[in-house]
């Protein structure tokens, strides 16, 4: 009987532990981390799908145009740069899959703004602050001469408004870019 006893309040406690366990919330973040290579970067893809949330290598990009938003390259005077296919980028990419051939090139809208990382840092996907940093007068096809701490406000061709903070830079077209972003939502 002290068996059956010790064995239906292991019983007890193990259901307890785990119905505990269940009821925690996991927290997910509304900032996404993405890193993208420039042009001749081998090992990092370039390419950046807001929708799919996912990293692409140009050839891969070149089947999935319409869902790219950003892009990432380096040229001499504007060193790491990040823009879209619609930022009519010549002379960067090379090969059949190059954006220039594409048949799709959506534009993203970029627009540096004066936050500071600390108000970045503390935004929600609700925040007003996503969209109103956006100044659509003074918004630009690149976002040029990246470096660690600048703050973008962007607007997508589908219409999504974020922010994205710069928070790696390796200057090169071997060199990559690294920024957390947020959408409105």
């Amino acid at each position: 009987m002290k068996k059956l006893t010790y064995l239906l309040l292991f019983a007890f406690i193990a259901s307890s532990v785990f119905i505990a366990c269940d009821d925690e919330e996991e927290t997910v973040s509304p900032f996404h981390t993405v890193k993208l290579g420039a042009q001749d970067n081998t090992s990092i893809g370039g390419f950046y799908s807001i929708n799919d949330k996912k990293v692409y290598t140009q050839d891969v990009a070149a089947t999935k145009q319409e869902t790219i938003d950003f892009l990432c390259f380096y040229e001499e005077g504007n060193d790491i740069s990040l823009a879209s296919p619609g930022a009519n980028i010549t002379d960067i990419f090379t090969g059949t899959t190059s954006p220039e051939t594409w048949t799709t090139t959506d534009t993203t809208w970029f627009y540096q703004t004066e936050l500071t990382t600390v108000q970045f840092d503390a935004l929600t996907e609700d925040d007003e602050l996503i969209v109103t940093s956006y100044n659509a007068d003074e918004a630009r096809r690149k976002a040029k001469l990246l470096t660690v701490g600048n703050i973008y406000a962007f607007k997508t061709q589908d219409a999504y408004y974020g922010l994205f903070k710069v928070t790696e830079v390796v200057p090169d077209s071997i060199g990559s870019v690294e920024f957390t972003y947020i959408i409105k939502k």
